[in-house]
């Protein structure tokens, strides 16, 4: 646009000055000039992109700069001027082109969508400004010779307009792309990098516990490693918030029941608290539930890793009743930590409540008798049942 401003602004001065040197001294027609001098000019300012903000203000003044001069010289020749007089009809040709142009920067640069409205001024100025000259003839012929003056003001509107949809289209795919990127990254650390880290932690726990009686320092070596460990999650967490959209609480399926095998035995392989699989359940398992029962057991088993070092045996029972999926997941682990502890991050255990929440499930989460954890999630198994359970 840098390279064109120059030449653009060199036309618009000899064009003015042509204007100005032609007309008759007359104040209806000098209103003209200096009318369509304005128009031209706050035409050639719209291009800046500093001044786009300001486009329907600028567009409103100069449609009422152009109506303005119509009403003049309708006053001063009721009956019209007789012919275009001098550089009188090149300015009208010039006028119609700066309306125009004003249209069209209206509709595409418009920064709210009620400001493209502002385009129908300058249009209108552009259909009557023919009428500044006399033109005998029906009312339907005046309205055809309208609406022919009206034809290139509404096709600039309407390459406006096929402009701003498209380049509001490739801004939507870009912010989409970017969007599921954050979170394909915040699923990916929460379901791998978190549970790796987790295994640490629990590594580290477990080898303070076996040998920090009789290994001092290999205790407190131990120690430092849970604590940065721990500290790690932490900021995991927190990137995690980061990433993902407030209140994201849907995500990308990473798995289902199908899944849930193979997950299981990835969890025993970093040793600590082994994990025991019951699947009873021979009933088809709708996508959608198979998802968030498979991201209830990632979610269940990183939290034991993390929160459950003492933890010996983790059973997960899955199973139908009375047409739903019944999950529960319970540990063994020693003590009965506070719920809070559990979900640090608020996008696990909560976000999972949400996610049965509008499936038409309920998840529930808390100590059990006499130690340990308990995971309780129960979901539609029909399709039916998940579509008029959401909102």
């Amino acid at each position: 646009m840098n390279s064109v401003r120059v030449p653009v602004a060199v036309l618009g001065a000899l064009a003015l000055g042509y204007g100005l040197l032609w007309l008759r001294p007359s104040p209806a027609a000098q209103a003209i000039g200096v009318g369509t001098a304005c128009l031209l000019l706050v035409a050639l300012a719209c291009w800046w992109p500093v001044l786009r903000r300001f486009v329907p203000a600028v567009a409103l003044l100069a449609a009422a700069g152009s109506l303005a001069s119509t009403v003049l010289v309708r006053f001063e020749f009721p009956g019209g001027q007789p012919e275009p007089v001098g550089a009188t009809g090149v300015w009208m040709l010039v006028e119609s082109a700066a309306l125009t142009l004003l249209v069209y920067v209206t509709v595409r640069w418009s920064e709210r969508t009620a400001g493209t409205f502002a385009a129908f001024a300058p249009a209108l100025a552009t259909a009557l400004v023919w009428q500044r000259f006399a033109l005998e003839g029906s009312p339907i012929g005046v309205a055809a010779v309208s609406g022919a003056w009206l034809l290139p003001a509404a096709g600039a509107a309407f390459v406006a307009a096929y402009l701003r949809r498209l380049a509001s289209g490739r801004r939507r795919a870009v912010q989409d792309a970017r969007r599921e990127q954050r979170l394909d990254l915040a699923n990916d650390l929460h379901d791998f990098v978190a549970h790796d880290i987790s295994e640490i932690v629990a590594q580290a726990q477990a080898g303070r516990i076996v040998f920090g009686a009789d290994r001092p320092e290999l205790a407190k070596l131990l120690e430092r490693i849970e604590t940065a460990g721990v500290r790690a999650l932490g900021s995991m967490d927190r990137t995690l918030a980061l990433l993902r959209d407030p209140g994201e609480a849907a995500r990308t399926p990473v798995g289902g029941v199908d899944d849930l095998a193979a997950l299981v035995e990835r969890f025993n392989e970093g040793g600590g608290p082994r994990a025991v699989l019951d699947l009873r359940c021979a009933a088809a398992v709708p996508r959608e539930t198979g998802a968030v029962a498979h991201r209830a057991v990632t979610e269940a088993l990183t939290n034991v890793r993390r929160h459950a070092p003492t933890a010996a045996t983790v059973s997960i029972e899955l199973t139908e009743v009375d047409g739903s999926l019944l999950l529960r997941i319970e540990d063994d682990g020693r003590g009965a930590p506070k719920p809070s502890s559990r979900d640090s991050s608020g996008l696990g255990l909560a976000g999972m409540a949400e996610r049965a929440e509008s499936l038409g499930g309920h998840f529930e989460a808390g100590p059990r008798e006499p130690e340990g954890w308990r995971i309780t999630l129960r979901l539609p198994l029909h399709d039916n049942q998940i579509e008029g359970a959401s909102p």
